[in-house]
Formats: structure tokens, C-alpha cells, sequence
């Protein structure tokens, strides 16, 4: 009944849901304001629950960061492509899904480009022929944005010169600009035009769907070594491999990590550091994908490629293998880095702009709520459980997560600015000081975190003088500054822009700088 309402329906119960993240914020963000003047007690107490609950998110983040750098630093010594030989394919799982043997396991790497400088085309190049994989089993695939192609073409193929040979194939395809109904500035229309049109050469040379993993990754991306060789390993043992995507915990920024504004820097370690500790505390059970990301070819086939109406990629990519495998789709993490160029721009100022543009299109994946839940609505076949956490997972990282410091820093202030009568009030008198002393504590996890970061990231510059580098180590507490601004902000802007009703289909694409 649910379902066929929702059918019938469909744009109003869309626009409802696409209202509902922006007015939930607004209602908490003004929250120390009407609950100051209608009900103080009620406000004291969901600030205080507010603090405690920020100190068990910093509590279990170090735990996550913890038990994820061990993985990383385990990972990283093992010699993925000799344990990859070592696999014995007869006694692998679920054989229906698997290439035809070992030796036909194959990798389709896909990556979108816009008008990204030689240099930074070049490191990513390179990292693909450096992999301990071979790669004559690799079919390398750019996908080119139609108004910079003849350039972007020709450096490509200049960078990977005579080595073409080294491949299983080379394919570049240009996505013509101006097809009506797509979304501009995002990289959804551009990847699922080279990735129809790789699958088709793949098919018309009688290739098996079957024997390849697809791979998505942007054109600065650095990958490690060992990342095909893990990943072949990690793909190839993992049960239900169609219900699975994979992706690295480790995302790092080192192409350009120590020449950023600090913070960019801030900015970029936030994402390591949250991707770390995030994939392992929830074992990927409610994790979108994210940046890079691979499946079975046949799963990217089955979800019919992205959504290319919508500036959104990455997360719309899971959204349309979950629905598919009716809500039986989850990731599956590896430890084996990539590294990303961090947002830097022409100059100081121009850096800071670039990123909180950048910001502003990430906090348009909000549009994944009224997708997702319309059809939860609609899918008897998905798990209640998995319903119910994802919708809980929803507004913990729309609302909670993006309001939560603001509320802590500013929500007392307010309170008694609309109600000075409330200080006076036992319940409110001491919450101040108790505040305090939490947050305070919760300083404590900024020493392992510290340690973890410069554990992860490239080492600092050596013409850096000592001062310098002292500063670097004291950068911690700027993240407080970062949930105050980039991690706030924009995310508040971009719900605000869903709730009126007003859409981002242009959206910015983030020049990379070299």
C-alpha cells in the first residue's frame, strides 16, 4: 500500500523528503533559540547529551583510527602479488561469479578527465604501469570531457608513449558536451559514457563480462603499487563478490599535501583520517563508496552505470547497486593506499575558495536521502534493519555530524541571550563548566590522532626549518576551527538550497594545480 502510494505520488513524496534534511537542520540549528523561550530545560539537556556524545564520537574515532592504522601498517608489508599466485582457485567461493580461472582475471580502470595539467596526469599514469600486477591484464579507459579533449587526448597519449604495448588495451572515448538532461560539472554523464562504451568494445571482441573488476578513479590519483595486486586478491576470496564493492580505507593526499594553505591540509587529513577510523568500526555494513571504488564489471552492468541527471557520483554509484541487489550490496575495505592532489588554488585566498566550492558539491550528495528512502518505501525485499539504519545513518552525517559542534560552541550563548532568566536556573547554572570539562578531555585524542596523521602522510619537507615543523604537529586543534567553517557552512548551504527547492545542476568541477 506504502509502495503504490509512493508510485502514485512520486514527485510529491520526492519533494517532501528532499525538505526534510534542510528543515530538521534549521529546527536543531535554532533550536537554543524557541526551546530557550518554550522549555530551557529541554535545551540544557540536549546540549549536554550533544557534549557527551561528541566525546564518545572522539572516543571511538581514535579507537577506529587505532585499529585501522595497525591494518594499514600489516597490509603494507605483505606482497600481495605472491599471495595472489598462491591463491588456490578451485576452492574459492561462490563460483558462479568468478572469471574463468585465475590467470583470466582481468581490471578495467576508468577515469573521467576534465583539463587536468600533464604532471598530474603523468604520476597517475605511471602509478598504473608501476603496480606489481601485471599489466597486460589491464584495460586503462579515459573518459574525456568533450571542451578540453584534443588537448587532454593528446597529453594522455604522449605520457603513455610506447608503453601502450605494456596494456591489454588502451581506450579513450570523448563525452560529447550539451546532452539534455545532464548534469553539468559532475562526473556521473562522463563516466558512464566511457564506461557504455568500454563494455561495448569489450562485448564486440567477445570478451567474458565475467573475468573483469571495474575500477573507478579520479585522473590525479596516485595508486600504490600493490593496490591492483590486493585488490585481486581481496576481490577473488571475498564471498558474494556481486553483492560486495571494494575500496581502500586509506585515502591520502600526499601529491601536494605540504604545499597547501593549512587548511586545506586540515581539510584533507579530516577525510584520511574519517575514512580510516570509519571502515574500521562499521565493516563497511553502512558505507557508501566513495572517491575510488571497484565491483565486478557485471555489478556496474546490473546497476546500469550512474545516474546521469544527478551532480552526484560516487554515492549514487552504490545507491543503484544497492537497490538492485535489494539491499544486499555492502563494502568491503583494503589498507592499500591511493594519494589525491588536496585543493589548492592560483593563491591563498583563491584555495580557501576552491574549497569550500568543492565542500558545497560534496554536501549536494544529500540528494541520496530522498532517493534512498523513496525506495525504502517501495522495496518489501530490503532488510527492515537495514532500512532503519540507514535512515539513522542518514541524519547522523546530514544533521547530527554537520550541526553538532556549532550547537556545542554557541547553543548556551544563545540560550541566554534569548533567556537570561535561564541562568539562574539550577539545572543551567553549572552546565558551562561541565561542558567545559568534557570537551576539555576530549583534547586527550588529539595526541594519538597526531601521531596516526604523521604516520599516514608523506614526510614534512626537509628544507622545512624546526619551527615550522612544530607547527605542523600543533595543527590539531585547527580542526575545531575546520567543524566550524568548511565542515559546516557549506553542508547548512546545500541542504538550505534542497529545501527551497532550488537545484545544482552546474556544479563546480576543482581544478588540480601543478
Amino acid at each position: 500500500m506504502i509502495a503504490s502510494f509512493v508510485e502514485k505520488h512520486d514527485k510529491t513524496v520526492h519533494r517532501i523528503l528532499e525538505m526534510t534534511l534542510g528543515l530538521t537542520t534549521w529546527t536543531l540549528l535554532t533550536s537554543p533559540i524557541w526551546l530557550g523561550l518554550l522549555y530551557p530545560p529541554a535545551i540544557v539537556y540536549m546540549l549536554t547529551f550533544f557534549t557527551v556524545y561528541w566525546s564518545y564520537l572522539a572516543a571511538k574515532h581514535t579507537l577506529g583510527l587505532f585499529l585501522g592504522y595497525r591494518k594499514y601498517k600489516e597490509e603494507i608489508e605483505v606482497d600481495w602479488a605472491a599471495e595472489f599466485n598462491k591463491i588456490d582457485f578451485s576452492s574459492l567461493p561462490d563460483p558462479a561469479t568468478l572469471p574463468e580461472s585465475k590467470d583470466k582475471l582481468k581490471h578495467l580502470i576508468l577515469i573521467p578527465a576534465v583539463n587536468e595539467p600533464a604532471d598530474v596526469l603523468r604520476a597517475s599514469i605511471d602509478s598504473i604501469f608501476n603496480q606489481t600486477y601485471d599489466t597486460k591484464k589491464i584495460t586503462l579507459v579515459y573518459t574525456l570531457e568533450e571542451k578540453y579533449a584534443v588537448e587532454t587526448e593528446r597529453n594522455i597519449r604522449e605520457i603513455i608513449g610506447d608503453r601502450e604495448s605494456r596494456l591489454e588495451r588502451f581506450l579513450v572515448y570523448v563525452h560529447p558536451r550539451g546532452i539534455e538532461g545532464e548534469a553539468v560539472g559532475a562526473a556521473a554523464a562522463n563516466r558512464t559514457w566511457g564506461a557504455r562504451n568500454a563494455v561495448g568494445r569489450l562485448r564486440s571482441e567477445g570478451e567474458n563480462i565475467r573475468n573483469y573488476v571495474f575500477s573507478t578513479i579520479d585522473a590525479d590519483h596516485v595508486l600504490h603499487p600493490q593496490y591492483i595486486a590486493r585488490l585481486s586478491h581481496l576481490y577473488l576470496t571475498t564471498p558474494r563478490r556481486d553483492n560486495h564493492y571494494y575500496s581502500t580505507a586509506v585515502h591520502l593526499f600526499n601529491n601536494n599535501l605540504w604545499r597547501v594553505p593549512v587548511m586545506m591540509r586540515i581539510e584533507a587529513n579530516a577525510v584520511t583520517m574519517g575514512s580510516l577510523s570509519d571502515w574500521s568500526a562499521t565493516k563497511g555494513v553502512l558505507k557508501d563508496s566513495f572517491s575510488s571504488y571497484s565491483a565486478s564489471l557485471q555489478t556496474l552492468i546490473d546497476a546500469d552505470y550512474w545516474d546521469v541527471t544527478l551532480g552526484v557520483d560516487d554515492t549514487i554509484f552504490y545507491w543503484r547497486a544497492f537497490f538492485k541487489r535489494d539491499g544486499d550490496f555492502d563494502g568491503v575495505p583494503h589498507y592499500i593506499p591511493y594519494s589525491a592532489d588536496a585543493v589548492e588554488g592560483k593563491n591563498f585566498i583563491d584555495s580557501h575558495v576552491r574549497l569550500y566550492k568543492q565542500l558545497l558539491r560534496w554536501g549536494w550528495g544529500a540528494i541520496d536521502f530522498p532517493l534512498s528512502v523513496k525506495e525504502f518505501l517501495k522495496n518489501k525485499k530490503i532488510a527492515l534493519s537495514k532500512k532503519i539504519g540507514w535512515v539513522l545513518k542518514h541524519f547522523e552525517r546530514r544533521v547530527i555530524l554537520v550541526n553538532i559542534v556549532f550547537l556545542i560552541t554557541f547553543g548556551f550563548g544563545l540560550v541566554t541571550l534569548v533567556n537570561p532568566y535561564v541562568k539562574q536556573s539550577n539545572f543551567a547554572y553549572s552546565l558551562p563548566d561541565i561542558m567545559s570539562l568534557i570537551l576539555t578531555i576530549t583534547l586527550v585524542f588529539l595526541v594519538p590522532a597526531t601521531f596516526f596523521r604523521m604516520g599516514l602522510v608523506a614526510p614534512m619537507p626537509e628544507n622545512w626549518p624546526v619551527w615550522r615543523r612544530v607547527l605542523v604537529l600543533l595543527e590539531g586543534p585547527l580542526i575545531m576551527l575546520n567543524l566550524l567553517t568548511y565542515s559546516f557552512f557549506p553542508w547548512v548551504q546545500a541542504q538550505t538550497k534542497m529545501l527551497l527547492g532550488q537545484k545544482m545542476k552546474d556544479l563546480y568541477h576543482t581544478p588540480k594545480v601543478r
